[in-house]
């Protein structure tokens, strides 16, 4: 799909985003500019960093100048769609991580491995968590789990933090124990990538209707210093030992 097509269907995305940014601005007195760039993936999604970890580029600081000077959400949206046809996708695996298919991993800290995953499989027959897929993905996490023993041979567990984790064709991919073990992630949040927000499109980036608007309508009650509370499906949290996972892949 070209990224045209792409910046048309995104759309609905980019705008429950642009209105989320304006609510935390009225709460925090932020600027839309701000609030854009610490609470939502639009700076990511325009292949312009992560916020986190690296200062504005001037491509961003001269998009929020021309969001910020648009009176209409129509127009912002379109500012957002010509934005992103211009940009270039993130290059994934993200600095740092090391990718096996839809799946990447950081090098351990203090013996936790943080594991990550990203939609690098949807075609015909589905999207990556189609049950057709389901070995694909695990020869996945296998190949994973084996390098990292090879590699990381001070790795104790694996460590996730997403809102797939609510959904059972992901746990489905995983050690039962490591599932089992799933609570919400602690706070703070950051809302700069996908364990939050990308609950809201499906894996052909359309809008998920019913999640978009259960997020709108907690907008009203949006508590600023815990914006992330406002999502339907909540970041969880979930590890266990490596071992654990040697056994359920066989590796």
């Amino acid at each position: 799909m070209s990224r045209a097509a792409r910046a048309e269907r995104l759309g609905p995305y980019f705008e429950v985003q642009l209105r989320f940014a304006a609510r935390m601005a009225v709460l925090t007195g932020l600027s839309l500019g701000e609030a854009a760039y610490q609470h939502t993936n639009l700076c990511r999604r325009f292949g312009q960093g992560i916020p986190i970890m690296t200062a504005p580029t001037e491509a961003w600081l001269t998009f929020v100048e021309r969001l910020e000077a648009t009176g209409s959400m129509a127009d912002q949206v379109a500012l957002c769609q010509a934005m992103f046809r211009d940009a270039v996708d993130e290059a994934l695996p993200l600095a740092g991580q090391e990718g096996f298919g839809c799946f990447a991993f950081e090098a351990p800290k203090a013996g936790a491995v943080k594991i990550h995953f990203n939609n690098r499989d949807t075609d015909e027959a589905g999207g990556p968590l189609a049950s057709a897929k389901i070995e694909r993905r695990r020869d996945e996490l296998a190949a994973m789990m084996r390098r990292i023993a090879e590699k990381h041979p001070d790795a104790t567990h694996i460590a996730g933090r997403s809102w797939l984790y609510n959904l059972e064709a992901y746990r489905r991919l995983f050690p039962p124990p490591y599932v089992a073990t799933r609570a919400l992630a602690p706070g703070p949040v950051h809302l700069t990538g996908t364990s939050s927000w990308g609950q809201m499109i499906d894996s052909r980036e359309a809008i998920r209707a019913d999640v978009r608007d259960a997020f709108l309508a907690n907008l009203d009650g949006l508590d600023p210093d815990a914006p992330w509370t406002a999502f339907p499906f909540r970041v969880l949290a979930v590890q266990a030992p490596l071992a654990t996972f040697a056994r359920f892949y066989a590796v």
